[in-house]
């Protein structure tokens, strides 16, 4: 491959630079190996309201090499007046702007894509019942056969669309990947690094309380950025998660402590639950917690390298509602993936012991780690070194 003459990575991005995205990007980490670093934004005019609505000024990370694009042709113009090549990371989807963008790009570099945070993919069954309540609304119908044939399209377009490199996790992030037409970077999933950095977690501390992980609920951003009907409602999701969790700490004599998904809107979802919620602390609540209780979350990959306890649950909304569909079939995946039972928190009277549900199945756990975590063998370095390493060595 060509010999680069600088070091300059540009970040393409289609959701606005958080202080937390400005982390997990590992935007410091090319910093300090004295890269030039540049994130194009290309939210404000792909998803306009989206914008509008988290007020991107306030939201975004104070970081000078942020640019923030008005419209495509700006992008374009900017990107075809680069001098040099430069190293892309793609973190745009596949929609004909972004594509557009994608095709100028690779004329002034290469791309580097990551396949990282995969979880189970859910199965899907056919179910007549859904379908008929899917025909009597057809605002919802519309919706999801908007969504699905742009996933068709997505599919296509991913299967065709080669990277110079892939940043890989576990097995599963590996499969349909050609590695005659790209190179393939074995690393784990971006929440590992949690261990890479706290390399003396405690996995057994007592401090008797149970974690649940909100999974954004009614409230997740990603749902108004792309368009999308929650797969729970406030009003019949949050009295039974309630009444569930003061259930499930009476009869274990814990606490229950809630992990705020770090994309809710925080300020709507800590009025809505009954018990103390804290932002931006997933890992510490996970790492100290006796019991972890959730849906369906890549933060539960945390709950399983520790081999901690958890309890999956569900409701009557999430089991029948049509826009559920998907929420429903990840939990169950997710679950017996590990060995679990999903309980119903709005059917309690049929838990007779919480107890029976804290198993833990060691051999699952690990297989999971390594399907989904990481590959036995990846190097135990925090990911962004070990992409910046295979580059420069690669590159330079």
């Amino acid at each position: 491959m060509k010999l680069y003459s600088q070091k300059k990575i540009i970040y393409l991005v289609c959701s606005h630079l958080s202080k937390r995205d400005f982390k997990r990007l590992g935007i410091k980490n090319w910093i300090d190996h004295g890269w030039k670093v540049e994130v194009f934004d290309i939210t404000k005019f792909l998803f306009p309201s989206f914008s509008k609505y988290i007020n991107e000024n306030k939201f975004n990370a104070d970081f000078e090499g942020l640019i923030v694009f008005q419209n495509i042709n700006e992008v374009l113009s900017t990107l075809n007046n680069l001098k040099n090549k430069v190293v892309f990371i793609d973190i745009i989807g596949f929609s004909s702007a972004e594509q557009r963008i994608r095709r100028v790009a690779r004329d002034h570099g290469v791309l580097v894509r990551l396949k990282l945070g995969s979880i189970p993919e859910p199965k899907y069954k056919k179910n007549t019942l859904n379908l008929y309540r899917l025909i009597k609304n057809p605002i919802i119908l519309v919706e999801k056969l908007i969504f699905f044939f742009k996933k068709k399209i997505e599919k296509i377009v991913v299967k065709k669309y080669f990277p110079d490199y892939f940043v890989v996790g576990g097995i599963k992030s590996m499969s349909g990947i050609n590695d005659k037409n790209t190179s393939i970077i074995k690393a784990h999933n971006l929440d590992y690094d949690f261990f890479i950095h706290e390399k003396q977690v405690k996995l057994n501390k007592k401090t008797n309380y149970i974690a649940f992980i909100d999974g954004g609920g009614a409230y997740h951003s990603d749902d108004i950025r792309l368009g999308l009907t929650p797969g729970v409602t406030a009003d019949n999701y949050y009295p039974v998660i309630n009444r569930g969790l003061h259930e499930i700490e009476k009869s274990l004599k814990l606490n229950i402590k809630i992990a705020a998904h770090p994309k809710s809107n925080f300020a709507i979802t800590q009025k809505k639950y009954n018990h103390p919620i804290f932002e931006n602390n997933t890992f510490e609540l996970i790492r100290d917690a006796d019991v972890v209780v959730s849906h369906s979350s890549t933060s539960l990959q945390w709950a399983v390298i520790m081999k901690k306890p958890i309890i999956f649950v569900t409701t009557d909304e999430i089991e029948n509602a049509p826009y559920a569909k998907s929420l429903k079939n990840s939990i169950d995946e997710f679950a017996t993936i590990i060995g679990k039972r999903v309980v119903n928190l709005s059917q309690l009277s049929s838990v007779n012991n919480w107890k029976d549900y804290l198993n833990v199945d060691d051999e699952k756990y690990e297989k999971y780690i390594e399907n989904y975590v990481k590959t036995k063998g990846s190097p135990e370095k925090l990911l962004w070194n070990i992409v910046i390493e295979y580059i420069e060595k690669d590159l330079f």
